[in-house]
């Protein structure tokens, strides 16, 4: 599965311009409980605009503590949901063969 990742500047930015067009594409905001206030600014305004366009997301939210924390907590998280959506798939996430294409090549 092809995975896309933005931060929410550009996410307003450029990146928003993308969702003008219907997508099978689901949004997944990644947010930090204790956020800058211009960042939840952003995030309120990024939401409102995906109601507004009927576009499902859904939202992630680290946990609160040192910033180790917060992304040791997001990456094993999302590495579990990785290997959660490949048992659902019933794929094996084990063969990289078009990684060792490239290690070959280098």
């Amino acid at each position: 599965m092809h995975a896309i990742t933005e931060d929410v500047m550009e996410a307003c930015h450029n990146g928003i311009v993308s969702w003008d067009k219907p997508s099978v594409v689901k949004p997944i905001l990644i947010q930090g409980v204790d956020d800058y206030i211009k960042t939840k600014e952003r995030w309120k305004i990024l939401k409102e605009f995906f109601e507004v366009k009927e576009i499902d997301y859904k939202e992630i939210y680290s946990v609160k503590g040192s910033i180790l924390s917060k992304l040791i907590n997001l990456i094993y998280l999302l590495d579990y949901a990785t290997i959660y959506r490949s048992i659902l798939s019933e794929t094996d996430p084990t063969p990289i063969d078009a990684i060792d294409f490239i290690k070959k090549r280098l």
